[in-house]
């Protein structure tokens, strides 16, 4: 581990005031407006987002209630090409850095931390590379509305009255052949070097992983949208294909300037903790995967269902609404929210029904049928396979699509609004959802 100054400990995991943001970027914990990286909680529940489940020291846990965050699809599965640069050997297992996140700031790998005269030396940078493909999960990550997959350090708030984090900073790299890796497109507006145990202002760093807190008691890990690959070069040239990424890389900065960030239309110094010492340089804790093909079963396994509770019938939590329902309209099953279920409405525009579904489902197809009677139904509006909610001709409703996420970043979980333009005069209408498992 980084060694981590007493009095920085201190202020570790206790509430603070959101102080002034220096940058347009995201705070270090529990900003859900930020609409360039929004940190996304690596667990969830009654307790509170982002608060982790950890053993309390007498035989409990503190915030007990709470559970990773089911978001997350998979977890890395392996890691290889790991070199840590500066010799080090504490919290050198690369396994550490695979399965799911815990929140436990000594349950990472590092990647160590170049001193000026190793720089000198061109020793190559700390980096790991970590796979979610195997033959039980052959899926890679594809390219979805927000977020796509999720890294988590072991950076900590140490300025209560700033906001400022004490962490390292590291590039991202994905690759769909192990072979060519695209690299994320980085801003880092840190004016100064910070020193061995200085802090840095979140909100001035974009798209580089472990600038939110993952430590004390608290769970936030840096979001990675793949669509912001879409114009590099490789991903251009048909190298890297964004709906099929197996990889993902990453690489140590060591934070005294000399690495550069890719702001246009001159780039900036990097800074961060520099040098640390110990664990030196990026601690990784976990990197889980968000968009990744979802299925049923995958569904249940995910939400940890077991025995009785898992089936399309099954109601687990007892408000009435079977399983792959739970599963159609992306609602918990152990948790009674039947008031997510969809809705119908009545304005001057006409009759409308509204709906949560996740984009993941690629197994369902949703029809919005309307009719004039509860016996004859006609569909106006359809999405299959995960695809988008399109009108039916002849019919023309009005769709909205808007992200359901209480996470700007994040726009995984869908709302549609579908509402039926009847002609003046006609007979009342009504509206209703089909559900149709796809094969």
């Amino acid at each position: 581990m980084k060694r981590i100054p007493i009095a920085m400990v201190a202020l570790c995991g206790f509430a603070f005031a959101r102080p002034l943001v220096a940058g347009p970027y995201s705070a270090a914990l529990d900003d859900p407006a930020n609409t360039f990286d929004a940190p996304v909680p690596g667990f969830t529940g009654p307790d509170g987002e982002g608060l982790e489940r950890l053993p309390d020291g007498s035989g409990g846990f503190r915030y007990a209630r709470n559970f990773v965050n089911p978001l997350f699809l998979r977890w890395a599965l392996a890691a290889s090409d790991y070199v840590r640069s500066d010799g080090g050997s504490q919290f050198s297992a690369p396994a550490l850095a695979l399965g799911p996140v815990t929140g436990d700031y000594l349950n990472v790998v590092s990647l160590g931390d170049l001193s000026t005269e190793q720089l000198g030396e061109m020793l190559p940078k700390g980096r790991l590379t970590l796979h979610f493909t195997s033959a039980q999960a052959p899926e890679p990550l594809r390219d979805l509305p927000g977020a796509d997959f999720v890294i988590f350090e072991n950076a900590f708030v140490a300025n209560a009255s700033t906001g400022g984090i004490f962490g390292d900073l590291a590039y991202v790299e994905v690759s769909s052949d192990g072979a060519n890796f695209a690299r994320f497109p980085s801003v880092s507006l840190t004016a100064s070097a910070t020193g061995p145990f200085g802090t840095l202002d979140p909100t001035n760093v974009f798209q580089l992983a472990g600038k939110h807190q993952n430590a004390g008691g608290e769970c936030w890990g840096t979001p990675f949208d793949l669509a912001q690959l879409a114009t590099h070069p490789l991903v251009v040239a048909g190298l890297v294909d964004l709906n099929a990424i197996r990889a993902v890389r990453v690489v140590d900065i060591p934070g005294n300037g000399s690495s550069l960030d890719e702001a246009t239309p001159a780039p900036h110094s990097i800074y961060d903790a520099w040098l640390s010492a110990g664990s030196g340089g990026f601690d990784l804790e976990a990197l889980g995967a968000i968009s990744v093909v979802l299925g049923f079963e995958r569904w249940q396994d995910a939400q940890a269902l077991a025995g009785a509770e898992r089936g399309a019938l099954a109601d687990a939590d007892g408000d009435g609404v079977g399983q792959l329902l739970e599963y159609a309209f992306a609602m918990r099953p152990l948790a009674a929210d039947a008031e997510l279920l969809p809705r119908v409405t009545l304005d001057s525009g006409g009759l409308a029904i509204s709906f949560r579904r996740d984009t993941r489902a690629t197994d369902l197809t949703y029809e919005v049928l309307a009719g004039s009677d509860l016996q004859h139904w006609e569909v106006i509006a359809r999405s299959t396979a995960g695809g988008p909610l399109l009108e039916v001709a002849p019919f023309s409703p009005a769709i909205e699509d808007n992200s359901e996420s209480a996470i700007a970043s994040l726009g995984i979980i869908r709302r549609h609004r579908v509402q039926d333009i009847a002609a003046p005069g006609s007979t009342p209408r009504f509206l209703r959802i089909r559900i149709v498992a796809l094969p």
